[in-house]
């Protein structure tokens, strides 16, 4: 019963923003999704009704969407994720729009009319109960709609079940680093605005592998939740406004949501208690998940892996505002790595200059071709590969996991690189 209310609280929270006039129009609400992580390009992008404020961070950022995919937005609201895929996706491809509510399904309609675009659809339901057959969707995003559902468990099970074998999951939500406090943990407000209704960190990962998933990263993006408090009362973004007075009334009508979470996060230090996080997993492809006999598994030989990163703000790459969507696969394919029982280890030039400096083959390389030779990977201390990031199938042949051909440039034994990179 309670999880009923809470459905149902959401769903007439949300629907009340929908029917009011907050739109990317709005200085305010570009303000929030800046915050969050969209450009100025891609917000102009956007027909007016798709953004609400309603983000906490871009998905899409992560989500390495190809021409030609299919690609699922959970809880889509105004389609402001589904417009800017279905760009990427181009004509060839398709994005599938997921929302319980009607009055946030009509604007994203209105939209996708203006914008005159044939490879998008939008649905009604709830996203622990998808519309879409097995194994039919390349890719699912959803921005700060799962801490919305109750079970959350039967979301992953239902993600995972849409994939194809190979999948990805591109998520932007919010998670928790430490738990709530009592009052705000049973404030509806901050249930509805994705605080009270957030799970710790490590819950969240620990559940999306208990689902199914392998190569679960989840990041701190940093992000400044008070963001939301933009569009409350003046409808002002720090610096304060440029909308006369007209303009003001017209953002600040029917804001309940944004109200009510930014009275909530006035009691606490919203971001000493959550965080807005990336999220990727992967589903298994077929040879993925081929278990390895015990006789084959003794015969296999460990290797050892070392990636020398280019400059980077952490170890990852991907805890500032702009992402190379490369980077969430790749820190999955290192785990997948280390999950088969390889040593991996990883040094970023910004932060660990000493361990370039170190290693003698590094050290050259950079001396004679410069950093932009960085990327590098190294298998048992040889070179395997410069200046791009390799696939997982890169990797396993050169670990030996499978019988897969390089691809990518190899170094000579004097510093000097063969291939058509162009990174010497």
């Amino acid at each position: 019963m309670k999880e009923r209310m809470i459905v149902d609280d959401v769903r007439d929270q949300y629907a009340g923003v929908a029917r009011g006039e907050l739109s990317n129009e709005s200085t305010a609400i570009r303000s929030i999704a800046s915050a969050f992580g969209y450009s100025e390009d891609e917000l102009n992008q956007l027909p007016a009704e798709a953004n609400m404020g309603l983000s906490c961070g871009n998905p899409l950022a992560l989500a390495g969407i190809r021409e030609g995919e299919v690609v699922a937005d959970l809880g889509c609201g105004g389609g402001m994720d589904v417009f800017l895929a279905a760009r990427k996706v181009g004509d060839s491809g398709r994005v599938i729009g997921i929302d319980m509510t009607a009055e946030m399904l009509k604007r994203a309609r209105a939209g996708q009319q203006k914008l005159g675009l044939t490879n998008v659809e939008f649905h009604q339901a709830t996203i622990d109960q998808l519309p879409l057959p097995d194994d039919s969707v390349d890719c699912v995003i959803s921005n700060c709609v799962i801490n919305l559902v109750p079970d959350k468990s039967a979301v992953f099970a239902e993600i995972l079940r849409v994939l194809k074998p190979g999948g990805r999951v591109a998520i932007s939500d919010i998670a928790l680093k430490q738990e709530l406090p009592a009052d705000i943990k049973e404030s509806v407000e901050a249930y509805v605005g994705c605080i009270s209704g957030a799970i710790l960190i490590d819950d969240y990962r620990r559940s999306l592998e208990q689902a199914g998933f392998t190569s679960v990263v989840v990041t701190d993006t940093g992000a400044d939740l008070n963001a939301y408090a933009m569009a409350t009362d003046s409808g002002c973004c720090g610096g304060g406004c440029d909308a006369d007075a007209e303009d003001a009334a017209a953002e600040t009508k029917e804001k309940s949501l944004h109200d009510g979470l930014a009275a909530a996060m006035q009691s606490f230090d919203a971001n000493a208690y959550a965080a807005s996080v990336r999220v990727h997993a992967l589903k298994n492809s077929t040879s993925d998940s081929m278990p390895i006999s015990p006789a084959k598994s003794q015969q296999k030989t460990m290797k050892s892996v070392e990636v020398f990163d280019k400059p980077m703000c952490c170890s990852t790459g991907v805890c500032g505002p702009d992402v190379d969507p490369v980077l969430p696969k790749f820190a999955a394919d290192l785990d997948w790595l280390k999950g088969q029982g390889h040593q991996v280890e990883r040094y970023n030039l910004a932060q660990q200059p000493q361990a370039f400096i170190d290693n003698k083959s590094i050290h050259q390389l950079i001396s004679t071709a410069g950093t932009d030779c960085l990327p590098v990977v190294m298998v048992d201390g040889q070179i395997v590969s410069q200046a791009a990031y390799p696939s997982r199938e890169d990797f396993a042949g050169w670990v030996g996991a499978a019988p897969t051909g390089q691809g990518l440039p190899v170094a000579k034994p004097d510093g000097g690189c063969c291939g058509s990179s162009g990174c010497c």
